[in-house]
């Protein structure tokens, strides 16, 4: 599943080549796609004819601002893609399942195979009813995420954002000693901090020096500093690189191009192989499903 980088860097390429571009038509060929609304062609009117005016991101979100005030928001699931073409005539991928045209410039697809990826106008609140903000989210003390979720009910529940919301140690402290859960657990559950998944938690772990399984409430100060200064450094150094494409290749930009800051995991994907720091063998155990890896005596 596409994480925080990945999506970061998404929205810096559409950034660059859609904002100022009004939407023509929008060809949607799986209503999955668009399951929140009633129908697709409820989604088409609240679309076609707009402009993006930005694009911003909140966690593994995409969200696009139009000329009228209203935002559009995308996410990519566990398989989607986002990709340029430059006419009608270029062959659809399989599994194309919305298609953006535009006054002038390429076209923009959504290619899903899996389908649990989606797009949604976001609604305002009823009036009078309250937005219910994150707990978590509410401990930042700058950056944009409080304005995102404001303008995004249907997003005011996500977590701290690390690179969104400017959130000090010591407040990281206190989610972090609120929970009696393993660590691994707590840096990927979005309601308490959004955008980082299996790839990037195991890479934080590391840098941070803690062990996956380490519960949450038992960390010292210095360790929570260290996975405050961790957090920020790897997922900025992931989005240098434009993220990580695995052995899959999923994950591409809208342009076609791979990430390529799995050439610099220092433990995800390495089972069996010397730890960067100490050349012990990095470990593979298996948490929650999925594949957690380790350096034992690094991570102790």
């Amino acid at each position: 599943m596409p994480e925080l980088p990945e999506v970061e860097t998404v929205r810096s390429s559409l950034a660059r080549d859609f904002v100022g571009k009004k939407i023509k038509t929008v060809a949607v060929t799986n209503g999955r796609a668009v399951r929140r609304h009633k129908a697709p062609k409820d989604f088409r009117a609240k679309v076609e004819g707009r402009t993006i005016k930005n694009v911003a991101r909140l966690g593994k979100y995409l969200i696009f601002g139009f000329d009228d005030g209203t935002k559009m928001v995308g996410h990519l699931g566990m398989s989607g893609q986002l990709l340029k073409a430059k006419n009608a005539k270029d062959p659809k991928p399989k599994h194309t399942h919305v298609v953006f045209t535009f006054t002038q410039g390429p076209e923009l697809r959504f290619v899903d195979p899996r389908t649990f990826g989606e797009f949604f106008v976001s609604e305002p609140l009823a009036e009078g009813v309250a937005l219910e903000m994150s707990k978590f989210a509410r401990l930042s003390v700058g950056g944009d995420g409080l304005a995102l979720r404001a303008q995004v009910p249907e997003l005011a529940h996500l977590g701290i954002d690390p690179l969104e919301d400017q959130i000090g140690w010591d407040r990281l402290a206190a989610i972090v000693r609120s929970r009696t859960t393993i660590m691994k657990g707590v840096i990927t559950d979005q309601d308490i901090i959004c955008g980082i998944g299996n790839i990037y938690a195991d890479e934080i772990l590391f840098d941070a020096g803690i062990r996956y399984d380490r519960s949450a409430e038992t960390l010292s100060t210095i360790e929570i500093r260290r996975l405050h200064r961790a957090m920020t450094e790897v997922l900025a150094d992931a989005i240098k690189h434009h993220g990580s494409t695995l052995d899959d290749e999923q994950f591409v930009d809208p342009d076609g191009n791979p990430g390529e800051y799995q050439n610099f995991h220092r433990v995800y994907n390495r089972e069996g192989l010397p730890c960067t720091q100490c050349r012990a063998p990095i470990q593979r155990v298996t948490v929650r499903q999925r594949s957690t890896f380790f350096c034992a005596k690094c991570q102790n």
